[in-house]
């Protein structure tokens, strides 16, 4: 093994293609945001007024789990970060889905974390 100068073995040279924790962390999030949401719109649907609103819930927590799934595979399965599905969160209030605005806006926050960035860029060859 050659030393560096100095005597010191060479350090390895930090691998982009790790997957950052919060792609993990988010990931966990969405998909229990996912089931509680499909829980909240099925719980609505059965109040005839709330009937739209019922059905963006579960259509924002099938979006949700599908995109979690991609999120927490090893690799990660898309090759960016769903702004629309964030947006759909922090919309999803009218239902009172606290916990779904929360994990949209933390997904908006992280998409701006440079680590992130960087692993996106390197999984689409924009590096």
């Amino acid at each position: 093994m050659q030393q560096e100068p100095g005597g010191l073995p060479p350090q390895p040279i930090a691998a982009v293609s790790e997957k950052p924790s919060q792609l993990q962390t988010l990931g966990i999030l969405t998909l229990i945001s996912g089931i509680l949401n499909c829980l909240i719109g099925v719980s609505w649907a059965f109040t005839i007024i709330w009937l739209l609103p019922a059905a963006f819930s579960i259509v924002l927590g099938i979006l949700e789990i599908i995109y979690a799934t991609k999120l927490m595979a090893d690799p990660v399965r898309t090759d960016r970060i769903a702004k629309h599905i964030a947006i759909m969160q922090i919309v999803n209030i009218i239902n009172g889905a606290i916990l779904a605005v929360v994990v949209g806006i933390l997904a908006l926050v992280w998409t701006n974390e440079p680590k992130v960035k960087e692993y996106f860029a390197a999984r689409s060859g924009r590096w």
